[in-house]
């Protein structure tokens, strides 16, 4: 019987703040890239190579991320993390009117702060704590809800952006909402985020007390994993899924309102969305146990591609119901870069060192992340602009599909299973 006074409960709601305030506030930067490209004179495809700083931070920082969580612990680093996000919006504050250097400084710098946030408080940190307080079938279901926190909050913030930019340019916006995110994220880290052996607690699920120890829980240790050509598949994976989600997230809402939409009804839509990205989150963990992690990336991956085909398609015919398919699947394949490190993850390496080796694998998420803006840049250079690159991205999502389940296949978990 489960203790009333657990607080592993808090603390998945604590980690699911820390993910609504960083990721989610995140992802307003699609909201407000055609506003700052006029504000600043500098193109959108310029402006997006903030990605690219802000996934060269994610990749250094994700290299000692497993060191920074043994030494300093998930509670310090989610508190960093919520620094970042606030100077993330304060920076973008800084740039000035005009086309001058100084401000395409300050916008690159912006991302770089987001570093901080995302590679310290959001997937691989995240599952960190619920690993700590949760095992078995239990975490799967709890790690799914705690990351929903990443849609859930885009689409708070991204629908409050929207709301708040029909009444003030893109640079109050920015400097409100950072004081919120500020306030809501200190709070949630003082006082929710918890260590349970400080505490004189235990994780709880479906395995026996004993099972608890590292070293008697099935799966493969990191270096073990890193030897096996499954890890190498699945990094593949994850790079691919991690270009596609960030170029899809970014410049959709240009893509929109470049064929008739305001850019109030673009930010709707992309909340629409994030809510229902959310509501999938919500139902992973139960999905995935029920189908297994094959079938599972390959609907994940499909609903991408079927996406990509929806937004060249609402360029020839811009209709709402082109539309509404293609939030129905992007919506779908947000599990590719939100919960295939972490879910399927664990089913291909089992839960030994799964906090570790999660963190690891993000490592090729945050690659894929900084590959977005120079593989779109490439595609609107070209006759075909966001066509080629929609195009693009869904054969990548076809390629994602692949290498995945060439990491399933090859999972030391069924080596070890024949064995």
């Amino acid at each position: 019987m489960e203790n009333k006074k657990f607080f592993g409960y808090k603390a998945a709601i604590g980690a699911f703040l820390v993910i609504f305030c960083n990721l989610g506030a995140a992802s307003t930067l699609g909201v407000f890239l055609p506003s700052m490209s006029e504000y600043t004179g500098w193109s959108v495809g310029v402006l997006g190579y903030n990605g690219t700083f802000n996934t060269i931070g994610n990749v250094l920082l994700s290299l000692i991320c497993v060191k920074a969580l043994n030494k300093l612990g998930p509670k310090k680093l989610m508190f960093i993390s919520i620094i970042g996000i606030f100077l993330n919006f304060q920076f973008y504050t800084f740039a000035t009117d005009g086309q001058n250097i100084t401000s395409l400084v300050f916008i690159y710098l912006a991302g770089l702060m987001a570093s901080f946030a995302i590679v310290f408080g959001t997937h691989a940190v995240c599952t960190y704590v619920i690993s700590q307080w949760f095992v078995g079938e239990k975490r799967g279901k709890v790690i799914s809800a705690v990351l929903s926190g990443a849609s859930f909050g885009a689409a708070a913030w991204v629908f409050v952006a929207g709301q708040m930019f029909r009444f003030m340019d893109y640079k109050m916006c920015y400097q409100i909402l950072s004081w919120v995110l500020l306030a809501v994220g200190l709070l949630a880290v003082i006082f929710l985020i918890r260590d349970p052996e400080k505490m004189g607690q235990k994780p709880i699920g479906k395995e026996l007390a004993a099972e608890t120890d590292t070293a008697l829980l099935p799966g493969v240790t990191r270096a073990q994993a890193i030897k096996s050509p499954s890890f190498w598949f699945f990094a593949i994976a994850l790079l691919l899924g991690g270009c596609e989600g960030s170029a899809w997230l970014v410049y959709s809402p240009t893509w929109w309102t470049m064929n008739g939409l305001t850019a109030t009804e673009a930010s709707n839509w992309n909340a629409i969305y994030t809510v229902l990205a959310g509501f999938v989150m919500l139902g992973v963990g139960t999905a995935f146990a029920k189908v297994g992690p094959t079938v599972f990336s390959i609907v994940v991956s499909i609903a991408f591609s079927l996406c990509m085909v929806f937004l060249v398609i609402f360029g020839m015919t811009p209709t709402t119901v082109i539309l509404m398919l293609t939030v129905i699947c992007g919506a779908l394949a947000y599990p590719l870069s939100a919960s295939i490190p972490s879910i399927v993850g664990q089913a291909v390496f089992g839960p030994k060192e799964f906090g570790a080796i999660s963190a690891t694998l993000m490592t090729g998420v945050y690659l894929g992340q900084a590959l977005y803006a120079p593989v779109m840049s490439a595609c609107l250079a070209t006759e075909g602009g966001f066509t080629t690159g929609w195009k693009v991205l869904c054969a990548m999502g076809i390629a994602t599909m692949v290498f995945l389940i060439l990491s399933i296949k090859t999972s030391p978990m069924n080596k070890k299973a024949a064995a």
